[in-house]
């Protein structure tokens, strides 16, 4: 190879060395954001923090937090998107031994909708109407795709068409949730939910309501 071509090889993989540790300095940034943004919030009222207190803690200026974000409130979806996705693993792994489909769809949404009725952060960000129901989908609609999925390529399932009923069931889990938070039995609201959409899905109600009512072991 000659020098030029040498040189030139150099400069390229220079080039993406240095667009690399800039592309994991923006990450670590953002990461730290959303760390410190999490700790703040846990610890006092959402609308009593300052876009200040976030950068303070995170020590950035004002101007790489609006790189990343342009609200606080903005910074409440990936805190409970990562929260979402730490929640999902504990929960397959409690059900990694269940083969029906439905009992597996019905206890992960169970599961996950407690969890998020207990957390204040998530009641806030669903109580939030500036939350936009993408960024909401994106946070809790994968899991409930994955399992609904499964369900639908064994045969468990049947819809008459599937991207109604998606749509239905995904908004039909925040609008529960939001019922679930002034309900005198929030988890006997979550259970009602889950038994309509597994009739939703094509069992029969008998079966559904057995399902959806099956003892719920305590989480590792």
């Amino acid at each position: 190879m000659s020098k030029p071509a040498i040189a030139s090889t150099i400069a390229a993989r220079d080039g993406l060395d240095s667009l690399s540790r800039a592309e994991r300095k923006r990450r670590d940034t953002r990461d730290r954001i959303v760390r410190e943004a999490e700790s703040l919030m846990r610890s006092q009222p959402i609308d009593d923090i300052t876009i200040q207190d976030i950068t303070d803690a995170s020590d950035i200026g004002h101007g790489t937090f609006y790189l990343h974000f342009k609200s606080k409130y903005e910074v409440l979806i990936p805190i409970v998107e990562q929260q979402a996705v730490r929640w999902d693993e504990i929960i397959q792994r409690q059900v990694s031994d269940v083969t029906d489909p439905a009992i597996v769809l019905a206890s992960s949404a169970r599961y996950m909708a407690r969890i998020i009725v207990a957390d204040p952060l998530w009641r806030w960000v669903l109580q939030h109407s500036g939350v936009p129901v993408d960024d909401l989908r994106r946070a809790i609609g994968r899991f409930a795709a994955r399992d609904f999925g499964r369900g639908l390529i064994s045969g468990r399932f049947q819809v008459p068409e599937l991207t109604i009923a998606s749509s239905y069931m995904l908004g039909g889990f925040v609008n529960g949730l939001l019922a679930s938070f002034d309900s005198a039995d929030p988890n006997r609201t979550i259970d009602q939910m889950i038994e309509l959409f597994l009739r939703v899905v094509g069992l029969v109600p008998e079966e559904a309501e057995r399902i959806a009512n099956l003892p719920l072991p305590a989480l590792e």
